[in-house]
């Protein structure tokens, strides 16, 4: 049998989500890093199905962000705020309805500065 990344099991955890809502094609996730199950699945899921490309702020940071101080964390979220620049809209990962203090600040900074699309995974739920 040959292997397949978004098969039926992977899939069916985010079969209520409609990510063909998301127009844009240079996407930014941003959330809190427990939920870092969530960044790794949409990730390919958006890469694969929909042809997007996809960025986070650091892949280090999002599997191993308990190896950082406050300064290197700190960094970390000034490159974030950079690379928001050349995205074309974020997808907030706001699993249980959390979005911690730094997503905030990243949405805020591409709404408000840049004027860019935000969408809410919540939103893109369908009922």
């Amino acid at each position: 049998m040959e292997k397949e990344r978004l098969n039926k099991n992977f899939l069916d955890e985010f079969r209520d989500y409609d990510f063909s809502r998301i127009k844009e094609t240079k996407i930014f996730l941003v959330g809190s890093i427990r939920f870092k199950d969530y960044f790794i699945k949409i990730e390919s899921i958006l890469q694969i199905r929909y042809k997007k490309l996809v960025s986070v702020c650091s892949v280090d940071g999002l599997l191993n962000n308990f190896f950082f101080n406050n300064n290197e964390w700190d960094k970390l979220q000034e490159i974030a705020l950079r690379k928001l620049i050349d995205q074309e809209a974020i997808l907030v990962l706001d699993v249980e309805n959390y979005i911690g203090e730094q997503s905030r600040e990243e949405i805020d900074y591409f709404s408000r500065i840049l004027k860019k699309s935000v969408y809410y995974l919540t939103n893109l739920k369908r009922y």
